[in-house]
C-alpha cells in the first residue's frame, strides 16, 4: 500500500484534484490574466530555487528551444489562460470533466497526421464523449454555468492534447523537473503582458491566499512535476485509469468547499464523456501498437502519438516484431535507467536492445520513440564490423555518420551513434543505444553510456523473448 501511494501517478492525482477548486476561489479576486502570470511565474521561481539548492545543471539544448517554447505556449500560457477564462463561470467539477475530452483530440490529431486508427468501439467512444461534452455545455444551472465560456475549457483540452504530444521527446534529454521550470518561466512571461494586477489588497482573504498557495505549490509545482515524471516513464500501463478519477474529486471538492452542487446535465454529460474516453482508450490499446502507457495507460493513444514527434518526418520503421512481454517491474527499471542515461549522455533517441544468440539478432526492449521504433522490433541485418566489435569483442561503438551503428536505427537527422555494450560474466547481452545530431558524441560520451549499460546488465538478463 505504501509503495502504491508513493507512485508519481497516484500523487499526481492528489495534487491535480484541487486545481479547479483553487482556481475558482482565486478568480474571485484576480483576473484570469493575472492568475495565469502569477501561477506560472511564482511556480518557476520555486522550481528554480530548488534546482539551485540541489545544484542540478540545466540540460536544455539550443536545438530543443523551439520545442520547449511550443510546450510552454500550449501546456502553460495557452492552456492556463483558457482554463482561467473558462473557469470564471464554469464550475470546478465541470471543468475537470470537460478537460478529460483531451484524449479524443489527441486521437483526431493522430487520425489526420499519423493515419492512426481505432476499432468500432473506439469510434463509438468518441461519439459518446463528444455527446457528453454537448450535454454539459448546453445544460443549464449553476453547476454547469454555460454561457459560451465552457467552449474555452474545450479549447484548453485541445491545447492539452497538443502539449502532451509535443513535450514527450524532451524527456530523452531534459529532466521532468527542468521541463516544468522552463514551461512555467516561458509560459509565465508570455502571459505577463496581459496582466493588469489591479487588485484591492483588502479582498485578499485567507481563503484566497490558501487557494493561491494550493494552486501554485500543490497543483503547479508538485502537480506538473509529478505529471511529467509519470509521462517520462514508458513502463507497462498499470493503474492507468487514475487520471479519470480526478473529476470525481474535483466535483466533490467543488461541492464541499464552494457549494457547487452538480446538476443532472453535469453528471450525465460528464459520465458520458468519461465513458467515451475509456472506450476509446481500451479500443486503441487493443490494437497492435507499441509504447502503450506513456500517460500511465489512462489515455494510451496519447502515449502512442507522443513517440512520433516530430509529427511529420519520421515514419514508423517497417520491421519484424518479436513477441515481447515485459513485466511492469522490468519495464519500469529499463525506462528509469534509460531516461537517466539520456539525461547524462544526451540523445534524441534512446533504445535498449537484447541480443538473441540463437538468431544472431537484436530485439528492442525499450524505445524513447515507440511509435517510430516499436518495442519488440528486430534488427537482423547487422554490420559484420559492428558484430565483430560489439558482440564478439564486447567493445562499445561510436560513429558520426549515417552508416554508424546497426542499420535498423539510422535516420536522416540522427547520424551520431553510441552503442554501449551490455555484458556480464556470461557474455554479450545487448546494447544501450543513443542517437543524436552529427558531432554530438565523443569518447567521453561512450564512457558515460557504459556506466548505465553496466546497470542494465542484471535487468536485461531477466528479459526473455
Amino acid at each position: 500500500m505504501r509503495r502504491w501511494l508513493a507512485r508519481p501517478d497516484v500523487l499526481m492525482v492528489a495534487a491535480t484534484a484541487p486545481t479547479y477548486v483553487a482556481t475558482r476561489e482565486a478568480l474571485t479576486v484576480l483576473s484570469p490574466q493575472d492568475l495565469t502570470a502569477v501561477r506560472f511565474l511564482v511556480g518557476a521561481a520555486i522550481i528554480g530555487l530548488y534546482l539551485l539548492i540541489t545544484r542540478q545543471r540545466l540540460t536544455l539544448r539550443r536545438h530543443d528551444i523551439p520545442r520547449m517554447i511550443a510546450v510552454s505556449l500550449c501546456g502553460y500560457a495557452g492552456y492556463g489562460m483558457l482554463l482561467n477564462l473558462g473557469q470564471a463561470t464554469v464550475p470546478a467539477g465541470t471543468t475537470s470533466l470537460l478537460l478529460n475530452i483531451s484524449p479524443v483530440f489527441a486521437f483526431i490529431l493522430g487520425y489526420f497526421v499519423l493515419v492512426e486508427r481505432t476499432t468500432r468501439l473506439g469510434y463509438l467512444g468518441m461519439v459518446i464523449a463528444v455527446g457528453g461534452v454537448i450535454v454539459i455545455t448546453l445544460g443549464g444551472g449553476s453547476a454547469t454555468g454555460f454561457n459560451g465560456t465552457a467552449l474555452l475549457i474545450v479549447g484548453a483540452a485541445l491545447l492539452l492534447s497538443v502539449f502532451l504530444i509535443v513535450q514527450q521527446p524532451l524527456f530523452a534529454r531534459v529532466s521532468p523537473i527542468e521541463t516544468v521550470f522552463w514551461g512555467c518561466a516561458i509560459g509565465g512571461f508570455t502571459a505577463l503582458p496581459t496582466a493588469r494586477f489591479a487588485v484591492d489588497p483588502s479582498r485578499l482573504t485567507a481563503s484566497v491566499w490558501v487557494a493561491l498557495v494550493v494552486l501554485v505549490v500543490v497543483s503547479t509545482v508538485l502537480g506538473y512535476c509529478l505529471w511529467n515524471q509519470t509521462l517520462s516513464r514508458t513502463s507497462v500501463a498499470e493503474g492507468g485509469s487514475l487520471l479519470l478519477i480526478v473529476p470525481i474529486f474535483s466535483l466533490l471538492l467543488g461541492w464541499l468547499l464552494l457549494g457547487e452542487v452538480p446538476t443532472i446535465a453535469a453528471l450525465v454529460g460528464g459520465g458520458s464523456a468519461l465513458l467515451g474516453v475509456v472506450m476509446l482508450s481500451r479500443a486503441t490499446s487493443r490494437r497492435k501498437q507499441a509504447g502503450l502507457g506513456l500517460l500511465t495507460g489512462a489515455i494510451p493513444i496519447v502515449g502512442v502519438l507522443a513517440g512520433a514527434v516530430p509529427i511529420i518526418g519520421l515514419p514508423r520503421e517497417h520491421e519484424d516484431v518479436a513477441d515481447l512481454t515485459l513485466s511492469p517491474d522490468l519495464a519500469a527499471q529499463l525506462c528509469d535507467i534509460a531516461i537517466e542515461a539520456a539525461d547524462a549522455v544526451g540523445a534524441q533517441l534512446v533504445t535498449v536492445s537484447l541480443w538473441r544468440d540463437e538468431f544472431e539478432d537484436l530485439v528492442r526492449v525499450y524505445s524513447s520513440r515507440p511509435y517510430v521504433y516499436q518495442l519488440g522490433g528486430i534488427s537482423s541485418e547487422l554490420d559484420p564490423n559492428w558484430v565483430e566489435q560489439c558482440v564478439i569483442g564486447q567493445r562499445s561503438f561510436l560513429a558520426d555518420d549515417e552508416a554508424g551503428g546497426f542499420g535498423a536505427l539510422t535516420t536522416p537527422n540522427l547520424t551520431a551513434t553510441v552503442n554501449a555494450v551490455i555484458v556480464d560474466d556470461a557474455g554479450f547481452l545487448g546494447s544501450l543505444n543513443f542517437l543524436d545530431a552529427s558531432g554530438v558524441y565523443t569518447s567521453a560520451s561512450v564512457e558515460q553510456a557504459e556506466v548505465f549499460a553496466a546497470r542494465l546488465a542484471p535487468v536485461l538478463r531477466r528479459v526473455s523473448v
